[in-house]
């Protein structure tokens, strides 16, 4: 199994992150699971560290999680016609991302 981890093209806010994986999660073995899980606890535990959110929302599909960092007071995209203020950069999000699943070894 191969996971890849990347900001959208159009992240809802700032530390929107999508874990990918090159199958279906409803096909993935228990140690493949795990795997999935260690990817998403380091990526929180980061997220937790550098952007301080007050919590997360987390979408499953078949093949990927979205991970999305929430503020008190933050607002759906979609009142302001897809208009949202990212507070960092997806190349800054994406560095910070990979700097903690090397630790993983991923």
């Amino acid at each position: 199994m191969k996971l890849t981890v990347k900001v959208p093209s159009r992240p809802f806010n700032g530390g929107h992150l999508v874990v990918e994986a090159d199958k279906s999660i409803f096909a993935m073995d228990e140690k493949e699971l795990v795997v999935l899980k260690k990817v998403l606890d380091m990526l929180i535990t980061m997220e937790k560290q550098k952007l301080k959110p007050e919590g997360f929302n987390i979408y499953i599909s078949t093949t990927g999680i979205h991970l999305l960092p929430r503020w008190c007071g933050d607002m759906n995209v979609a009142f302001f016609g897809g208009l949202k203020v990212i507070p960092m950069s997806r190349s800054e999000i994406e560095e910070m991302a990979g700097e903690a699943l090397k630790a993983l070894h991923l």
